[in-house]
Order: structure tokens, then C-alpha cells, then sequence
């Protein structure tokens, strides 16, 4: 693997939850609601079956060993013939806990694993934005001979034989296709895309991972442009490129991500989360959070605890 795509996949770290395994008999036509911005996963374990966004008419086969990863929450469609209308419906949250269908290794039905996956909080929206809302990673076509394989085939033996710790191995093993799935995708498209190049650079990469690490830092343009190793102004040049955003304004904003998360799942007060995030002065605090998010951290907090 390219050193390129190692630091894309670093930035973007992938935690998966498989919550649902089926056999499936023709006629089904499943239709997923959208949802936020969770993302989705289909994993053909063994058969066949189409798959396509409720946007478009267009329609992609999915086989044995492939898998179909729906970016950004979006509505989507699978099915076992293109004629098959809709005959039931899924939602994305999905049931309370895992349910796993066995599966029958001399079955010729179609089964699949479907579930979804969060990114890290430090991953850059301009590394999600260039993927597109339907990402296919075709078992035949993705450059990880037998290494793939051996990710195939033990999922398979888990929905085979289920053991207590199914469910935490299947999470596991489904990550690693992921993971799979967009490097091969970046490896297609990185020559073609600027801001994919710009992110990939390690000396970027080193200043993104400064300020998530140290968001409390007193960062200034001239203060990261020294730990990128050049000039000021080509620094921001190549930053806007990478990000879509000014190096302060990246800062900020990762800043009220940080917030956002500590409110969603500590106990902290506000004046806590405001120190942690980078703040000093909670006021100031206030009027930057509502700025970004359009409400208060109080109101904010609440509202995550409904």
C-alpha cells in the first residue's frame, strides 16, 4: 500500500456494527429509509442481488464476496431482479440487537450481512465528501488476493457456526472489508482528485493530526504553518486544497466537533467542555458554539439527552 493511501485510511478509521444477517428467497425488494448520516453496508455472503439509490434508475449486481457501502445516510434499494418492485421495507437504525440468520453453506439462496458504520470524529468532511453515495467494492476487483479471501471466508464460517462471539468478530471482519473498499477506491481515484492529494500529503496529515490531538493548543496560521515546514501562504494554500476550509476556521470547527461529542457522552459541565475544546473563556465559548450549531451547549446537551 501506497504511503498516499495509508494516511487517507488513517484518517478515516472505520468502527462497524453488523446487526442483521439473512437468507433471502425471490421474490424481495427491500427499501432502506434515509437516515441522518449513518452509513450502510450490504456483504454478499453467498447468491446474488441488486442494488440501487432511490435517486437513480441505475442498478449495480452484486456477488458472492462484494460488498455495497451507501455513503451519507441516503435511501437506497436492494432487490433480486430489476423487475422486482419493493415489497418490503427496512429502516436504518435497525432492531434492538443483532439477528443473525443462519446461514446453509448448500443453500442456493441469497444471503446477506448488512449493518452500518461510524468514522472517527477527527475525519476530515472533506475526505466524506469525495466519496460518492454508493461505494461497491467487487470481490473479483479489489488488488487483495488471498488476504480478502480470508476475510470472505471467515465471516462466512461465523454466520455457519455461531459462537458467542459472533457478533464482536463479524463487526470486526466487516470493518476490514470496509477498510478494503475505500482503499481500492482510493487507489482508482486519487490521481484525479486534488483535494484527496492534498489530504494524503503526511505534512498535512501532520497538522490535522496536531490539532485533534491538542485542540486546546494556541494555534495561529503562523504556529501550524511551522509544523507543515513551509511558507505561510503556502501552507494556507495547500490546506484550503486539502480541507475546503482556512486553517482557523478548520481549527474552530474541530474545536465545536469536540464539544459536540463531550456533550453528547460525559457528564462534563459546560465550562468543562468549553476548557477541553480549546476555550478559555466559556462565554466566548457560547457565542462560537451557537454560531456553528445554531443553538447553545445547554440546549444542546438537553436536547442529546431527550
Amino acid at each position: 500500500m501506497s504511503g498516499a493511501i495509508a494516511n487517507l485510511l488513517d484518517l478515516m478509521r472505520v468502527n462497524s456494527t453488523a446487526y442483521i444477517a439473512k437468507n433471502l428467497k425471490a421474490p424481495w425488494g427491500v427499501f432502506v429509509d434515509d437516515y441522518k448520516s449513518l452509513a450502510r453496508f450490504h456483504f454478499v455472503v453467498s447468491g446474488t442481488t441488486w442494488i440501487g439509490m432511490s435517486d437513480s434508475d441505475d442498478a449495480i449486481r452484486l456477488n458472492k464476496g462484494d460488498i455495497a457501502i451507501v455513503m451519507r445516510g441516503k435511501a437506497h434499494s436492494y432487490f433480486d431482479d430489476q423487475t422486482t418492485e419493493t415489497v418490503a421495507r427496512n429502516y436504518p437504525n435497525g432492531p434492538d440487537g443483532a439477528r443473525f440468520e443462519l446461514f446453509d453453506k448448500n443453500s442456493e439462496d441469497t444471503h446477506l450481512l448488512c449493518g452500518y458504520f461510524e468514522v472517527s470524529d477527527s475525519t476530515p468532511q472533506a475526505l466524506l465528501s469525495s466519496l460518492p453515495d454508493l461505494v461497491i467494492g467487487k470481490h473479483d476487483e479489489i488488488n487483495q488476493g488471498r488476504k480478502l479471501d480470508l476475510v470472505v471466508n471467515l465471516a462466512t464460517e461465523e454466520l455457519s457456526k455461531p459462537s458467542s462471539g459472533s457478533v464482536v468478530t463479524l463487526n470486526r471482519l466487516t470493518e476490514l472489508l470496509c477498510v478494503h473498499t475505500f482503499q481500492d477506491w482510493f487507489e482508482r481515484n486519487l490521481d484525479d482528485n486534488p483535494a484527496l492529494q492534498a489530504l494524503s500529503d503526511p505534512k498535512i496529515k501532520g497538522v490535522l493530526d496536531e490539532i485533534h490531538s491538542v485542540p486546546d493548543a494556541p494555534w495561529t496560521i503562523d504556529s501550524l504553518a511551522q509544523l507543515y515546514g513551509k511558507s505561510r501562504s503556502a501552507f494556507v494554500t495547500h490546506f484550503k486544497i486539502a480541507t475546503g476550509h482556512s486553517p482557523m476556521s478548520y481549527v474552530r470547527q474541530w474545536r465545536i466537533n469536540l464539544a459536540c461529542s463531550l456533550l453528547r457522552s460525559s457528564t462534563m459541565s459546560i465550562d468543562e467542555v468549553a476548557f477541553k475544546s480549546g476555550y478559555s473563556d466559556t462565554n466566548a465559548f457560547n457565542r462560537a458554539f451557537k454560531r456553528e450549531t445554531g443553538t447553545s451547549p445547554g440546549a444542546y446537551k438537553r436536547d442529546k439527552m431527550i
